[in-house]
């Protein structure tokens, strides 16, 4: 459907507008493998301890400005440019480079001879492949309907099935089916394409949500949201969901804080833990939102030390994010203002620390992806130029964090090469004893401020002979099928050098079946808050200790529900209030007032008040089990909680895709 958006063009005006300029490699184009020459000296100095504010590299000179980046599961990095001859847009076609960032050095330039891949949308398919939807047909503002897939296996470029019409400046999304969504990207100038569609890899064809047309910004930042819908954080400050399901549907989602917030960025930092930061005037504030809460609602934290636009946020194997980039001038993408310190937030304070500053201006089409030994590569910049002037930056820079200066890195001696989702897995390694939290951090495909394909995901695990066990998610909507980089992270905060990993299809699509999702629901629905981490470790390995053993993990579960029933933080404040659960006081030996205990349940479980004859229904049961088992009341109470928790209407609050 051709939608006319000239009411969103004021405000996503220096988008729409962006101009071109040539960019010409002439006689230095890549036509073999080469090693990039000798690294410029870096043109500002690195300050202070490393441990404290991490290191950068000199700039290596790529000769392209990497605009589309992505790291591939053989841990090599493929991007392209805006491709254009003699100052003008080429039509039908891309160069496109793979390198290898531990030698330096180029291993091909694999020829797209169809398409112009630039300002198209992308993220990786569970294979492996990585799935191009759109691209420039000649000028700005005119989308291609092409879809392109990279086999980095061989290096080469495929045409799949188009989309309904072009889309320039579309964001993707993986999906928990292995599918992946596209949605917005124009057509053409000031006509938005408004039909999401969703790419079946089985097939290689696209199924559209007829029934969720709508239009959004220009890259809107798509996140896969435990429940299945995918969570359109930004940058608009009116936020929302989409069901992919059938014709698809969009819902409401809560209005963040901060404005419009055009070139900031988006993370998910946690399972439905949601971070926006920067981005708009521009701003230097950050914003959180839980989306796995039944009513969210998204609140300040720390701000950045600087406002910044034009930034990009990278999900680092500790868990926190890190910021590169931007500008704090006005206008679209200003080179006065230049912001070169980077930031890491930490999740677990919720606040900023600064970092050690880059050599140069990363500002429009600049882009950074973790690599596999904890480094981050930043790159681009400067094509076109930016406000006040700006070259363009064909150099590329590694940031190494503080981690990497805080000892010894624990090693992997043995991973596998695959697994399916809530497999438990032995990962070989020296270090057992001291490795203190094990990551999944997805490969990264990025462009434009936001960065489609990254995911993270905290793994249970525990010490075994010659290494750890470790318990991948058991939801396809919490770890998506695909390549991750598997982390070791030891109790000084350092990681190993990433193992990839293959996760393949989950069981389950609904979240409460994974063990770490389910102990933090416990928290949520019976204390109102966020577990405290010790207390999340110790209940999710309470069920994980369950291995691949499927008849043993709903007992584990029952075991961890009962164990919420039973703690002070739940009974103490309602026995000091005199609480119908307790009082009166329940016969001898009955642990609670049944009828009160399932209007709990009720409560708790199902987020509502149970209705006359539902209480009455489970009231009874309870009561004729507890006639014929008195000297086993516990296990009546067990079944009734295990029946709510096995029930419709409790799954249902977790799986709405």
């Amino acid at each position: 459907m051709l939608t006319n958006i000239s009411s969103l063009v004021g405000k996503y005006r220096r988008t729409l507008l962006a101009l071109g300029c040539a960019f010409l490699l002439g006689s230095q184009l890549l036509t073999t493998p080469r090693t990039v020459a000798n690294a410029t000296a870096a043109a500002r100095a690195f300050q202070g301890d490393p441990s404290v504010v991490g290191q950068w590299s000199a700039t290596l000179d790529l000769g392209v400005v990497t605009i589309h980046t992505h790291l591939l599961p053989t841990g090599k990095v493929l991007f392209w440019s805006r491709q254009q001859n003699g100052g003008g847009d080429a039509l039908g076609f891309s160069q496109t480079y793979t390198f290898d960032p531990v030698t330096n050095s180029f291993l091909a330039f694999p020829f797209n001879s169809t398409t112009n891949l630039f300002c198209s949308g992308h993220s990786f398919l569970p294979d492996g492949r990585l799935l191009v939807a759109g691209g420039h047909q000649g000028a700005d503002n005119f989308g291609e309907p092409h879809t392109n897939i990279f086999d980095p296996a061989t290096n080469t470029w495929t045409r799949a099935q188009d989309m309904n019409a072009g889309r320039w400046y579309p964001t993707t999304c993986p999906l928990g089916t292995g599918e992946a969504l596209v949605v917005s990207g124009t057509i053409q100038p000031s006509v938005l394409n408004t039909l999401p569609q969703v790419f079946q890899p089985g097939s290689g064809t696209w199924r559209s949500l007829t029934s969720a047309q709508q239009g959004l910004q220009l890259y809107p930042w798509m996140l896969l949201a435990p429940n299945g819908r995918v969570f359109n954080s930004g940058p608009d400050q009116f936020t929302r969901y989409l069901a992919t399901s059938g014709t698809g549907a969009w819902s409401d989602g809560p209005t963040s804080n901060g404005g419009f917030r055009d070139y900031g960025s988006s993370v998910m930092y946690d399972d439905g833990k949601v971070l926006i930061a920067g981005g708009g005037a521009p701003t230097n504030t950050a914003e959180v939102v839980n989306i796995s809460r039944e009513t969210p609602a998204w609140r300040f934290v720390g701000s950045m030390a600087f406002t910044r636009r034009q930034m990009n946020a990278t999900l680092l194997p500790d868990g926190h994010v890190l910021v590169t980039g931007g500008t704090s001038g006005g206008n679209f993408s200003n080179a006065i203002g230049s912001v070169f310190a980077a930031e890491d937030w930490n999740p677990s304070t919720e606040t900023w620390t600064t970092l050690a500053s880059m050599a140069e201006r990363r500002l429009y089409h600049s882009t950074a992806i973790l690599l596999p030994d904890g480094r981050v590569m930043v790159g681009g910049g400067g094509f076109p130029a930016s406000d006040n002037g700006d070259s363009n930056h064909t150099t590329i820079q590694y940031f190494s964090p503080p981690y990497l200066f805080r000892g010894a890195r624990p090693s992997i001696t043995s991973a596998p090469a695959s697994a399916g989702g809530g497999e438990q897995i032995f990962v070989g390694t020296p270090n057992a004893s001291s490795i203190s939290k094990v990551t999944l951090v997805r490969l990264s495909s990025v462009t434009h401020s936001f960065n489609q394909n990254q995911h993270i995901n905290v793994l249970s695990f525990r010490q075994a002979a010659g290494g750890l066990n470790v318990s991948l998610p058991r939801s396809g909507t919490l770890c998506p099928p695909g390549h991750y980089m598997l982390f070791l992270v030891n109790s000084s905060g350092v990681p190993s050098v990433a193992s990839i990993i293959q996760v393949t299809s989950a069981a389950s699509q609904n979240a409460i079946d994974d063990s770490r999702y389910f102990v933090r629901q416990q928290y949520y629905d019976f204390f109102n808050r966020e577990p405290d981490d010790p207390g999340l470790a110790f209940w999710t390995n309470n069920i994980t200790t369950c291995g691949n053993t499927a008849t043993c993990y709903g007992q584990k579960r029952l075991n961890v529900a009962r164990a919420f029933w039973e703690s002070g933080e739940f009974q103490d404040p309602l026995r000091a209030n005199n609480d119908p659960l307790f009082f009166p006081t329940p016969p001898g030996g009955i642990e609670y007032n049944t009828e009160e205990f399932v209007k709990k349940c009720y409560r708790i479980y199902l987020r509502k008040e149970g209705e006359a004859g539902g209480v009455a229904f489970w009231r009874n049961g309870l009561n004729s089990c507890i006639a014929q088992n008195p000297s086993n009341t516990s296990q009546c109470y067990n079944n009734t909680i295990n029946a709510f928790l096995l029930a419709g209407d409790y799954r249902n609050r977790f799986s709405k895709p």
